[in-house]
C-alpha cells in the first residue's frame, strides 16, 4: 500500500512540473535579447485605451491582468524560431492569422479546461522587426466569440 501511495505521488508531483508554461516564462528567458520589453499591469494599461475600444472589447478588457510586450530588431530570425519552438511545445492555439507582404500577425491563445488563460500576438516582418504581445487573461470562449463578432459587426458598419 505504501508502495502504490509513493507512485501516486511520484506521479502527481511529475505531472504538475510537466503543465505547459505560460509567456511569463518566454518572456524572462528572452528579454535580455529584446530591444524592448515592459511589463505593464492590466489596470495600467487599460487607461489608455479610448472609450470607443471598451464599447467592442469592454469584456475584454476588464478581464485583462497583465501585458508583457517585447520588441526584438537584432537576433529576430532566431528569437522567432524559439518561439514558434515554445508556441509548439505548450500547444498554443491559433486564432487568427495574417499576412500583409512582408508583415505577419498570428494571434494564439492558451486555454485551461473552458478558460482562455493567455492570448499572445505575434507580430513579424521579415526584414526589421519581430513584436511579442502576451496579455494574461481569463474569458470564456463565449466571451471571446462575441468580442470577435461584435468586432466585426463594427467593422462591416464602418465600411
Amino acid at each position: 500500500m505504501k508502495q502504490i501511495v509513493a507512485i501516486l505521488f511520484c506521479f502527481f508531483t511529475l505531472t504538475s512540473f510537466a503543465q505547459e508554461q505560460n509567456f511569463k516564462e518566454f518572456y524572462k528567458s528572452n528579454k535580455d535579447r529584446a530591444e524592448v520589453s515592459l511589463n505593464i499591469p492590466g489596470f495600467v494599461a487599460n487607461m489608455f485605451v479610448s472609450n470607443e475600444d471598451t464599447d467592442e472589447f469592454g469584456v475584454f478588457l476588464k478581464k485583462a491582468h497583465n501585458y508583457k510586450v517585447m520588441v526584438f530588431n537584432s537576433d529576430m530570425p532566431s528569437v522567432q524560431r524559439d518561439f514558434k519552438a515554445f508556441a509548439q511545445k505548450n500547444r498554443l492555439k491559433t486564432l487568427v492569422r495574417l499576412k500583409d507582404g512582408k508583415e505577419k500577425v498570428t494571434v494564439y491563445f492558451r486555454e485551461t479546461e473552458d478558460r482562455i488563460k493567455e492570448i499572445i500576438v505575434n507580430v513579424y516582418n521579415n526584414g526589421d522587426e519581430l513584436v511579442l504581445l502576451g496579455i494574461k487573461t481569463d474569458l470564456t470562449k463565449d466571451e471571446l466569440t462575441a468580442m470577435v463578432n461584435e468586432s466585426k459587426k463594427n467593422s462591416i458598419a464602418s465600411n
